[in-house]
């Protein structure tokens, strides 16, 4: 099989998607996840250790004779069933056993691609110039977010283009979406002067800015550039500043962005438990979705605490990855579908996913819709059982 085909058969692969995840795996009615290409999970590669080679070395990593310098990790597949939908498990582990690095996985847990790289997070099929495409972002994490830059590969599994974010800033690791006008829609943190008062906090301070960029990828040109602190107080956190003042405050912790059907954007922000959706002209804020502030009335089942990944679908429906955790505040982690009606504003819950073991996200998570309207769902995840220990994530 060529590279060209095994990358058309991906398309419809999962996005970010933890491991053990499958527990939280639920069908949508009526809905079917947009632009999803078809896929035959029979085109996967089978990826066996040779023979002599134990299957799983200590600690759970993979160990290969005919490439002995890779030792990835293994990811275990809990449970499984009929009507999975086509594609393969995108994973980008950050901590535990082996080696970290994007990695790309059938449905029973067999290695089909690795790229061993440092620090990858956010890996994913996307399109750039008409054609998939694998992104990552890639650098070091400080204070809880990224400082690095984007890798695009091509259909061959070569690097085709590096994107920075723009105007001195380094790219953040929680999101890197590339639209069809060949733009990158990016995240970015700076530390700033900041009033705390309002928070409680100093009135000499200083707080995290969190930035939402759009880049044009081939020229690097900055387009579109909003800042959170020109619109959001830092009062509107749920998160108190730091007692020492040589740190500072993120309040916003911006961590998704999203573009609407308008063309606007849908932007989450962890620590005000709150979505935005923001004019790309502007910069204006539209609505809330939640928070303290929120321009919706809240239906039962909709509230959110350090929510992440806010993505806009059809009908007016939103997916939303509640963390609800860090501190806890829900009894468990949970991937909710929300109708938004714009004109009496309000927000139902249509269907929530969660897990039977009662897993929590503490940081981080993921909620896709598939091509055959079920859920695939991911997280920085802990169960609640002192046996139980802490499962792998992605960002």
């Amino acid at each position: 099989m060529t590279r060209r085909r095994f990358l058309r058969a991906l398309g419809a692969g999962a996005f970010l998607a933890l491991a053990n995840a499958c527990g939280l795996l639920g069908r949508t009615p009526k809905l079917t996840a947009p632009r999803e290409p078809e896929a035959n999970p029979l085109w996967a590669p089978k990826v066996w250790p040779l023979p002599g080679v134990p299957p799983l070395q200590p600690k759970g990593v993979w160990a290969f004779r005919s490439r002995q310098d890779l030792a990835p990790a293994v990811a275990e597949v809990t449970g499984g069933a009929s009507g999975m939908a086509p594609g393969y498990v995108f994973l980008a582990l950050k901590e535990g056993a082996g080696e970290h690095g994007p990695m790309i996985l059938d449905n029973r847990g067999q290695l089909v691609w690795f790229g061993k790289y440092i620090s990858a997070r956010d890996f994913k099929v996307q399109r750039y110039r008409g054609r998939p495409v694998l992104t990552w972002w890639e650098g070091s994490v400080v204070v809880g977010h990224g400082v690095g830059e984007y890798v695009i590969f091509d259909d061959s599994y070569h690097e085709i283009s590096r994107v920075r974010a723009g105007d001195g800033l380094r790219g953040d690791l929680h999101e890197f979406h590339i639209t069809p006008e060949g733009t990158a829609l990016l995240t970015a943190y700076a530390e700033v002067p900041a009033d705390l008062s309002p928070a409680g906090g100093p009135v000499y301070g200083a707080a995290w800015n969190g930035i939402a960029q759009e880049v044009d990828i081939e020229t690097g040109e900055v387009l579109f550039e909003w800042h959170s602190l020109d619109h959001v107080g830092v009062e509107k956190s749920y998160v108190a500043p730091p007692e020492d003042p040589a740190y500072g405050h993120d309040y916003f912790h911006i961590n998704s962005i999203d573009v609407d059907y308008d063309g606007n954007l849908i932007v989450s922000a962890r620590n005000t438990w709150t979505v935005y959706k923001i004019d790309r002209e502007s910069g204006r804020v539209l609505w809330r979705l939640g928070g303290k502030n929120s321009d919706f009335e809240m239906g039962e089942g909709t509230s959110t605490a350090f929510q992440h990944d806010a993505r806009r679908h059809e009908e007016g429906t939103i997916t939303i990855f509640d963390n609800g955790a860090h501190p806890q505040v829900h009894e468990q982690s949970r991937a909710i579908l929300l109708r938004l009606d714009e004109e009496e504003m309000r927000s139902t819950s249509l269907r929530e996913y969660t897990s039977p073991e009662m897993i929590v996200a503490t940081s981080q998570g993921s909620a896709q819709l598939l091509s055959n309207g079920n859920v695939f769902v991911g997280g920085a995840a802990r169960r609640i059982s002192p046996s139980s220990p802490a499962t792998a994530g992605c960002s």
